[in-house]
């Protein structure tokens, strides 16, 4: 069950608890009623936090329910109160309902206690959200304002529209100067706009040196590292960083880079976790309605919502590849949100005249890579695409899944023969002549004009291939006259239990084998559709929001819990050492993890802990259902003083 409400009720006698108790169960609502009989008694009750709730009754003085309500007021103006009355007694408390009451209830009609209670909560908890997002906002906005790092936002002319203070006194412009809009990144007619162009949409930020403002005869440089930021009006405006060039940056500042740098990551790791928190009962509900009898038209609405929040997780992934950095980050990755998204992005920057069109089967394997890395080389390859057909013409990106029992070595690629997923980019262009394709992939090799190409583009494309165990292949197209055929082969992922999850064909597991499932997630919604869809497989399901709740009810049901299928990230006590207790009091007990923060510390973590099972939010239910399949089929791996350091190192 979800974690009962905690309510304050304020009454003369333990008998009007009884009444409340019986509507809220017969509604179906879990809660503590807490008596306390006068205000100094409430205010004592209530500061030790996490309250959902007041009901007064009308039994009580109506000067001491004034006051008490006042007191609550002060300390939370946004809490629930309902006042419970006798119809006869609301006239004279119709001065005290004024003063703060959220909702009136007549004893005569209690049985509107629990929907009238259930409504306001529900509104508390959003407003309480709403509260906290603002929150937040208004500390970052602080943050960012105060920031040792010079920060601005331009718009899509370059004109500054904000900038902080470290930014202002490092390029001398003053307030009345920004808001006037005098201020700039650079001139108008920069040749860097150029430059700036080109890289955003390569899908890279521009990095590049400008003149510093002249103070005291003194020529320096600054440093320039300037991002895409979309607008609502689909405008391009830009967020610039800045700062001096070489010896004016002391270890300090460097250290503080550092920070800020770390500060980003973990704000969009937050982000990150909540957002994927928010898709995953999106994507079980709609697996849960695609399953019923619709007709044509609801079926299809249906797989929109499934495939938005597959290109919603895959645009999450990316963020967090984003923002922690593509050095030696390799992970492993489904091809295909890549590709999707490489696709979407050509088809909005590349010129109306040319038609992008991405053909991609949904049962690809998964690879092991960079996903920056693999993202700019495909970049690479359809700039070339674009580049050779001025005229306009159309691209074509398939992908498919090949096994290569011999692969034939070349100067630039000796792969080991095996399963590749083979990336193909076909073009309407004029096509390669023979001896270029075969030397395509050297350094410095290009069929542009001189002045509009280095002849570089491929040949990193060569590297990263190289770095993953892949190979390349150009070629005319062999089904056309003209254009060209680019073939980029990624290894198949040796364990990717976690993008293209094993096939459970022949994995049959019974309930009766698995005794019951203890799921643990702080998330309401997604407790709600995970025990749903375990119990619609015939699973028998308990269920806790936090680790101490799971716990409590491993204990009560020790020898029929047979999984445990747990979050990481959770108030109080974390997914890790949860997991540590449970294989502690049970070595034997099957875990498998469901979370947002599937980072390789982590899953090395729970590698070392005898977790081989990890599903990564958004799941759908039935990848849910085969992960515990695929954890029932394999032996429980238990070595318990092996996992003690591993609990204690994510702050257990």
């Amino acid at each position: 069950m979800s974690t009962p409400w905690k309510i304050l009720v304020l009454a003369h006698r333990d008998a009007e608890l009884n009444p409340l108790r019986r509507e809220l169960e017969r509604a179906g609502i879990a809660a503590e009623l807490t008596l306390v009989r006068n205000g100094d008694a409430l205010v004592k009750k209530f500061e030790g936090g996490g309250w959902d709730a007041a009901l007064f009754s009308g039994s009580v003085a109506r000067l001491h329910l004034a006051s008490a309500l006042a007191e609550l007021r002060r300390r939370d103006p946004l809490l629930p109160i309902v006042l419970v009355v006798r119809a006869i007694e609301a006239e004279g408390l119709l001065a005290v309902a004024k003063s703060g009451v959220s909702a009136v209830v007549f004893q005569e009609t209690l049985a509107l206690v629990a929907i009238t209670l259930e409504r306001e909560v529900l509104h508390y908890r959003e407003a309480r959200g709403q509260q906290q997002s603002r929150q937040r906002a208004a500390w970052l906005d602080q943050a960012m304002g105060c920031a040792p790092v010079a920060l601005a936002i331009a718009d899509r002319r370059g004109v500054l529209r904000w900038a902080n203070a470290a930014y202002l006194e490092l390029v001398g412009v003053r307030s009345d100067q920004l808001e006037a809009g005098e201020a700039t990144i650079w001139e108008s007619g920069d040749e860097r706009w150029a430059d700036l162009s080109e890289a955003l949409h390569a899908g890279r930020a521009w990095r590049g040196s400008v003149p510093a403002p002249a103070r005291g005869g003194e020529a320096t440089l600054h440093q320039l590292q300037i991002a895409g930021l979309p607008m609502e009006s689909e405008e391009m405006w830009y967020v610039v960083a800045r700062q001096p060039v070489g010896g004016a940056t002391t270890g300090i500042e460097n250290r503080l880079l550092e920070q800020r740098n770390e500060l980003f990551a973990a704000i969009a790791g937050g982000i990150a976790h909540d957002l994927n928190n928010i898709l995953a009962p999106i994507t079980m509900a709609a697996n849960i309605l695609g399953e019923q009898e619709l007709s044509a038209e609801s079926g299809e609405l249906v797989r929109t919502i499934e495939n938005s929040a597959e290109r919603g997780a895959a645009v999450i992934r990316q963020v967090l590849t984003f923002a922690q950095g593509s050095e030696n980050c390799a992970m492993v990755l489904q091809p295909r949100h890549l590709l999707r998204e490489v696709a979407r992005l050509a088809a909005e920057v590349f010129p109306p005249n040319i038609a992008v069109r991405a053909d991609i089967p949904s049962a690809l394997w998964a690879i092991v890579g960079d996903p920056g890395e693999i993202h700019q080389s495909l970049i690479n390859v359809l700039i070339n695409s674009r580049d050779a057909m001025p005229e306009g013409g159309h691209i074509v990106i398939t992908a498919r899944n090949r096994t290569f029992p011999v692969v034939p070595s070349t100067p630039f690629f000796s792969p080991e023969a095996g399963d590749f997923v083979e990336i193909t980019v076909d073009d309407t262009g004029e096509g390669l002549e023979p001896d270029v394709a075969s030397h395509a992939w050297e350094p410095f090799v290009t069929t542009k004009g001189a002045g509009h190409g280095s002849g570089l583009g491929l040949c990193r494309v060569a590297g990263v291939l190289r770095s993953h165990g892949g190979f390349g292949q150009m070629r005319a197209r062999p089904d056309a006259e003209h254009g060209t055929r680019v073939s980029l082969c990624f290894p198949r992922a040796v364990s990717a239990s976690d993008a293209a999850p094993t096939p459970t064909a022949g994995l049959e597991v019974s309930p009766r084998e698995v005794g019951r499932i203890l799921v643990v997630d702080d998330e309401e919604s997604i407790l709600t559709l995970s025990r749903r869809i375990l119990e619609r497989a015939g699973f028998e399901v308990l269920v806790a929001s936090e680790g101490r709740e799971a716990l409590a009810l491993f204990a009560r049901h020790r020898a029929e819990i047979g999984l445990v299928v747990t979050d990481l990230a959770m108030p109080g006590m974390n997914g890790f050492t949860l997991v540590w207790a449970l294989r502690r009091s049970k070595p034997d007990l099957r875990v498998m993890v469901a979370t947002g923060q599937g980072t390789d510390a982590n899953l090395r973590e729970l590698e070392r802990m005898g977790v081989r099972e990890v599903l990564l939010k958004p799941f759908s239910s039935r990848r849910l259902l085969d992960g515990v399949a695929r954890t029932m089929a394999e032996p429980a791996q238990c070595e318990p003083d092996l996992f003690l350091d591993a609990a204690f190192a994510q702050g257990a």
